[in-house]
């Protein structure tokens, strides 16, 4: 049996989405199923739209037993024009062609040519999951759609790329299995898009231990000419208001202004929004407390975690929330956001805290309570510690998937 992932990034990429994919492929490989990720040649997310991103070789190649086919995107002139005229003439919903989806056409002609797979795994961007239904219905196999959709929460939800104003929502009642990130979200699928509850997923992601093994401390504070004494508050994600680095910065300001010391890394790719912010507010931050990194690479990111004094991840723009998990595993007590998947990982005043999005003062009293009780923050960490190598490691969660698809029958040996 062949399984056909789709996903818009893929390996050497990790972001969540991405990661979450690839862990996928490579876990049906034990399970004895085949895997095919079909992506682009992104490596930045601006280069789904514009030419002025980072991309990587297209082409066939093998990685850990995984094929990886990745096609172009390409960048049309009068883009905006030309989304506006396809969401009005072409079959299959609007939704695919809204911004930030790309042009990828050679995928589009490979899928409509490709036979072979049995089961269509298609993931987060609605011109994928478009792909992927198109190509189940011709050859009659089964889709599992992950949206993968940062929908916010109750109190703030947000409607990302018009994701449902098209399509989406009969493919996602068409689907074999809908997989959620979280709980919120699979009632907005369940209560506003009608898909059948039994055919819904609860699922989530997860992390490989054995990656943290070598992190060290001692070569993050180096690479960033930190001191070695000084407690680390760590943003790691790409920063932008959606994400709470706005309110992560202001609250953070607000501590330093009250005597607070500590250092504000915030590691990641920063995005226009903050970078202006960030020019706007610059003269109000004492010298030396704020290291802006950009993109950090695997190694180093996870040596940041094992430095941190304190993770902050207060976005109403993580679906699952990984970044929890890598936290843990480094013995880091976690502050988040009460919004999309955090609520549903952290269980607030016990392993981790939880803010409302935008909550200036919430943030900055978590901060400090975890700053001056380093028995607390200890105790919180060692008890996410425990939760994550119990529950959310990916052998647990992938054979957590690969179960539920066998006992439905959509997976055979």
């Amino acid at each position: 049996m062949k399984i056909l992932h789709l996903i818009h990034r893929s390996w050497p990429y990790h972001g969540g989405a991405e990661r979450y994919v690839w862990e996928h492929a490579r876990a049906a490989l034990d399970h004895g199923y085949g895997s095919t990720v079909v992506t682009t040649d992104a490596w930045d997310m601006s280069w789904l739209v514009s030419p002025r991103g980072k991309s990587l070789p297209r082409g066939r190649m093998v990685h850990e037993g995984v094929e990886i086919i990745r096609f172009p995107v390409v960048h049309p002139p009068l883009q905006n024009i030309l989304r506006g005229i396809l969401r009005r003439l072409c079959p299959g919903g609007p939704d695919r062609f809204y911004y930030p989806n790309p042009f990828v056409p050679e995928m589009d002609r490979w899928l409509a040519g490709a036979r072979g797979y049995d089961l269509v795994h298609a993931n987060a961007m609605p011109f994928l999951i478009h792909g992927g239904y198109r190509y189940a219905r011709k050859h009659g196999v089964p889709l599992v759609t992950v949206p993968h959709a940062n929908l916010g929460g109750p109190a703030g939800r947000i409607m990302p790329m018009e994701y449902f104003a098209g399509d989406q929502r009969r493919i996602l009642r068409e689907s074999a299995l809908v997989v959620a990130q979280n709980a919120f979200e699979a009632s907005v699928y369940t209560d506003e898009c009608h898909a059948d509850p039994s055919r819904v997923m609860v699922h989530g992601s997860g992390i490989d231990p054995a990656d943290w093994v070598e992190a060290d401390a001692g070569v993050a504070r180096g690479s960033l000419s930190i001191p070695a004494g000084a407690r680390i508050v760590l943003s790691v994600t790409a920063q932008c208001r959606d994400k709470g680095s706005f309110t992560l910065l202001d609250s953070c300001l607000d501590l330093w202004k009250k005597g607070h010391d500590f250092l504000l890394v915030m590691a990641g790719p920063v995005m226009e929004d903050f970078s202006n912010y960030l020019d706007s507010v610059s003269p109000e931050i004492p010298e030396g407390k704020l290291v802006i990194t950009g993109y950090v690479s695997e190694e180093l990111r996870k040596d940041l975690f094992a430095g941190a004094s304190v993770l902050a991840a207060p976005s109403r723009l993580d679906a699952f929330g990984i970044v929890l998990l890598d936290g843990w595993i480094s013995g880091t007590p976690v502050i988040g956001c009460n919004a999309g998947g955090m609520p549903d990982l952290i269980h607030s005043g016990r392993d981790g805290f939880l803010v409302e999005f935008g909550d200036r003062e919430g943030l900055s009293l978590r901060i400090a309570e975890l700053l001056g009780n380093s028995r607390k923050a200890d105790e919180m960490a060692r008890r996410g510690r425990e939760k994550t190598l119990a529950e959310y490691t990916w052998e647990r969660v992938t054979g957590r998937f690969y179960r539920e698809l066998e006992k439905r029958g959509l997976c055979t040996g």
